[in-house]
């Protein structure tokens, strides 16, 4: 978005400052090193020896030896291998931002690298400056005279007009002595420190060296432009530093070569040597050791087999790293700017699901890595329900923050200034056993990526961007054929160049690709427009205010602007969604997006919330769009593309249903996927992904346009808007969505009496009370026995089996369920990922539970397994003496305690079919319309 900046504006932004012209220059090389560097490297070297030859020594060997000559040409083809996602991400970032970056550097300055590489990166800040009319002199240091004469060969003289490139060879301590210097030090100084520098050095000691450039600096300090590494995603780390060529290998073990020439003789045999690299969660960083294969001899010492000599470290650096390793070295972020992807966690949640099928996957994304700041903040109680399915919840609700109470704000009519209203709570407690919680999308994706990793079935092909798209249209319907073929491309250069290309033939493609669908537009998929656009400014700040609710979710209106909605977030973060209206100077700045805009919104947000004051000094994440209702006409494209999240569909963020509805979108579609492909089901079922999906986004749609109409036009208080949430609650938090009769669903003539479960709507996922276990007596409420793993399931709701009638029922039921062909066969057939049979019995019994021996029931509500015994996690009471929440199921659901019925479960927990204890043979024709076992 940067390259729109004016170039003239930017030019008087700062004063030009004549820069110093007498450099005692050789080559443009300084050797400013000092006399001492080898010999303290070979001591530190030979003390390292010493202390891993003690059986209790940890030593660590210098990383200098990984950074001579050779090394660095190692280093660089690392640099170039499609896993190590950190130059690529480096390049992208420098290149959208190159403006506002070089904005902060002014005529005169001295620019100082530290660990310069190939130049590849600095080189398009150097560009940006140039054009800029920037006089400044780019100092590259490092400690390799070769590679700086190779790398300067790059931009010799007259390749800029006014940006002057200089080496300096010498190591770290010796740059930050030479920038001391009088003639040196009155010069302004921005240090780089890109790529992976920072990260190579000990935690602890980080912020220190940052700092030690400004120690003795009354005045004149040197600012900073710091290249951090966040990633912290275990699979996606180990594989930037294990390239399948084994280059990084090479440059590791290059580290002992270089211990040999220090030494003096071959103290390292290579060939006993062997380079393991691993992750450490705790401490957030990748290490690389020298491990001998067997007892080898250094120095008269010996050294076991196995004992690990740390070669290098590679520290990740999150968001709260960075705020904390800044406060620690005594700077002050002035500007971020961090990696971003389009696509959104309905993609991750299409590949959770289908990591649990027999069936090849793949999952590509042209960007670097997850999402790392703004975006969806918003989690309701049904995607809160599918990520407790998948096991997920925890890390949500440990780290995200409860959206509890909705506060309303309106104007007074005498004086103008905002006053409370009312507080509500978010939601009806009654919805689901989750609430609303308020968590970044970069988080939801980190789960999703680690639940990824731990299946070890899919991995995220990252820098890998689709350019072509065809589907043959002969022999579609066959399940055997692959007839849609994906061109991609591997990015793995600084100027976005194919490393790789490949042709993927699939059977299916689902496009999670966002509003500005890729995949949408090579298929020529229109979309049809809902409602005029408006504008609005989202901001994530830790605010500085007086705003008594600011740590609610709020809707503010504001006279003769709009209105302000405010939401709560981890780590100190308040969001801000700022309607941009009436405001020209302020739309056409958002338009611009300048800099500048951020600290506008905040200050018109303060204007409009007088009398409350609002400023910040950290602002996370901010962005500007027009907001519209749009919707494709077409979910499913030539039979075998389907389209998903907003790919399919866009809308405001005013109720926050963007990532809970996308991601509800590839939970609907991946199981009917996997079952036609693992040959469980006709593909027959596909149509119910767009007959399922489609009219949810047409309420969302309607929904939208009401609470936006409520939020922009000025109602005479909340009270619309109010009314709008609490007529959509349902809706909103995702538990009431309910599909219409199709193959899937059975409708009223093919279902049995419905009138069995009053509360139970054929349709819509089940609702959720505690049970009680037969066999222990814990209570766990019903939906979390119903796991994502692909299973159906058919909850058997038997009564009190003390009655006679209830008894002879259940076990009617059961032999005639098992001479049933399609449900015989589902029962007994354990799916492709050995997770339980594709459809699951479960019992809830309406008697006391210490009156039934759980031995004495039917077989199929306790299978016998030869490895495992009994199964004892399919037979549970509704007993209310377990506890104040236990008991109420049957009421709840609306079931006779006498009669009983059967409740049909799906694998994404919608109800399917309702019937007696006594119409299994509906149940087996309901099956036999889609089956193909």
């Amino acid at each position: 978005m940067f390259e729109n900046i004016v170039t003239p504006r930017l030019h008087v932004r700062h004063n030009w400052v004549q820069p110093i012209t007498n450099l005692p220059v050789a080559n443009n090389i300084l050797d400013i090193r000092s006399d001492e560097e080898e010999v303290q490297l070979k001591e530190s070297l030979e003390q390292s020896i010493r202390t891993a030859c003690r059986d209790d020594g940890e030593a660590a060997m210098p990383d200098l030896l990984l950074w001579d000559e050779k090394g660095l040409r190692y280093f660089e083809e690392v640099t170039y291998t499609p896993s190590y996602y950190l130059t690529n991400e480096e390049i992208g970032l420098l290149e959208r931002h190159k403006y506002q970056i070089a904005e902060h550097i002014p005529s005169g300055s001295m620019l100082v690298e530290l660990g310069s590489g190939n130049l590849r990166k600095i080189r398009i800040l150097l560009e940006a400056l140039d054009e800029l009319g920037r006089e400044v002199d780019y100092f590259a240091l490092d400690l390799s005279y070769p590679e700086l004469q190779r790398t300067l060969s790059l931009v010799s003289p007259g390749r800029f007009r006014h940006v002057r490139c200089f080496g300096l060879f010498g190591t770290y301590d010796d740059g930050r002595e030479w920038l001391k210097r009088p003639e040196i030090r009155s010069r302004p100084q921005t240090l780089l420190s890109l790529g992976s520098t920072l990260g190579s050095l000990p935690r602890a000691e980080t912020p220190a060296f940052l700092s030690s450039f400004c120690s003795g600096r009354a005045d004149n300090k040197p600012s900073f432009v710091v290249g951090l590494d966040g990633c912290k995603q275990e699979a996606r780390v180990l594989s930037a530093y294990n390239d399948p060529d084994g280059i990084n290998r090479k440059f590791i073990k290059n580290g002992l070569v270089r211990a040999n020439e220090i030494l003096g003789h071959e103290a390292f045999d290579l060939d006993q040597w062997d380079v393991k690299g691993v992750w450490d969660a705790e401490n957030g960083s990748h290490d690389q050791y020298y491990i001998p294969r067997s007892n080898v001899h250094l120095g008269g010492n010996m050294i076991t087999s196995g004992k690990k000599l740390l070669a290098v470290k590679s520290h990740k650096y999150d968001a709260e790293d960075r705020d904390v390793l800044c406060l620690q070295a005594g700077l002050q972020v002035v500007d971020c700017w961090a990696s971003d992807t389009d696509y959104s966690p309905a993609g991750l949640m299409a590949a959770c699901w289908a990591s649990h099928y027999n069936m090849s996957t793949r999952i590509i994304d042209q960007k670097g890595g997850p999402t790392t700041t703004g975006h969806a903040d918003g989690i309701h109680s049904r995607t809160l329900e599918i990520f407790n399915s998948f096991g997920l919840v925890d890390p949500i609700v440990r780290q995200g923050i409860p959206d509890v109470e909705m506060c309303y704000w309106d104007p007074n009519k005498d004086t103008g200034k905002i006053e409370r209203q009312k507080r509500l709570r978010s939601q009806p407690g009654s919805l689901s056993q989750f609430g609303q919680m308020l968590f970044n999308q970069g988080g939801i994706e980190q789960i999703l990526l680690d639940y990824l990793s731990k299946m070890d079935r899919i991995t995220v092909e990252w820098n890998t961007r689709a350019e072509k798209l065809s589907v043959c249209p002969q022999n579609m319907e066959g399940d055997d054929d692959f007839p849609v073929a994906v061109g991609v491309v591997k990015t793995a250069s600084d100027n976005d160049t194919a490393e790789q290309a490949e042709t993927i033939h699939a059977r299916y493609v689902i496009a999670c690709d966002g509003a500005q669908s890729w995949t949408r537009t090579q298929l020529n998929v229109p979309m049809e427009s809902h409602s005029e656009h408006s504008t609005w400014g989202v901001i994530d700040i830790v605010p500085i205010t007086d705003f008594p609710d600011i740590r609610q979710s709020c809707a503010i209106q504001c006279p003769g602007h709009g209105s302000i909605m405010t939401a709560p977030r981890e780590n100190r973060l308040v969001r801000l969604y700022i309607q941009v209206k009436g405001d020209r100077q302020l739309e056409q700045m958002a338009q611009d997006h300048s800099e500048d805009t951020p600290r506008a919104l905040i200050a018109a947000a303060e204007k409009w919330m007088s009398p409350y004051r609002l400023s910040y000094k950290h602002c996370d994440w901010w962005s500007v769009y027009p907001i519209g209702q749009r919707l494709v006409k077409e979910y499913r494209i030539k039979e075998r593309i389907f389209l998903a999240g907003d790919a399919a569909h866009t809308h405001s963020p005013k109720a926050g249903q963007g990532m809970n509805v996308s991601v509800q979108d590839t939970y609907n579609l991946v199981w009917k996927l996997g079952s036609v492909i693992t040959g469980v089901a006709d593909p027959i079922i596909l149509d119910t992904y767009e007959s399922e999906r489609r009219p949810v986004a047409e309420e969302l749609m309607k929904m939208d346009s009401v609470l936006v109409h409520a939020y922009e036009h000025e109602a005479k208080d909340a009270e619309e808007v109010d009314q709008v949430r609490d007529e959509y609650a349902g809706f909103m938090a995702g538990v009431k969505i309910t599909y219409a009769p199709n193959m899937l669903i059975a409708s009223n003539e093919k279902s049995g009496d419905r009138a069995l479960a009053t509360n139970i709507a054929v349709g819509m996922r089940i609702p959720s009370f505690p049970v009680v276990n037969q066999a222990d007596g814990s209570t766990i409420h019903l939906l979390n026995l119903l796991p994502s793993n692909g299973s159906w399931r058919l909850i058997v709701f038997s009564g009190d089996l003390r009655q006679p009638d209830a008894w002879k029922r259940l076990t009617s039921f059961a032999e005639r369920f098992s001479q049933r062909s399609h449900l015989a066969h589902r029962q007994q057939t354990q799916n492709s990922r050995g997770h339980g049979p594709p459809l699951e019995t479960l019992l809830v019994h309406a008697s006391p539970r210490t009156s039934i021996n759980l031995l004495d029931l039917p077989d199929i509500f306790h299978p016998f397994d030869d490895e495992l015994g009994w199964d004892y996690w399919k037979t549970f009471a509704d007993d209310g003496v377990y506890g104040p929440n236990s008991g109420n199921a049957y009421a709840g659901y609306g079931i006779d305690r006498n009669l009983g019925c059967l409740v049909l479960c799906r694998p994404d927990q919608h109800v399917a079919w309702i019937g007696s204890l006594d119409e299994v043979a509906g149940l087996d024709n309901y099956f036999s319309e889609f089956s193909r076992q």
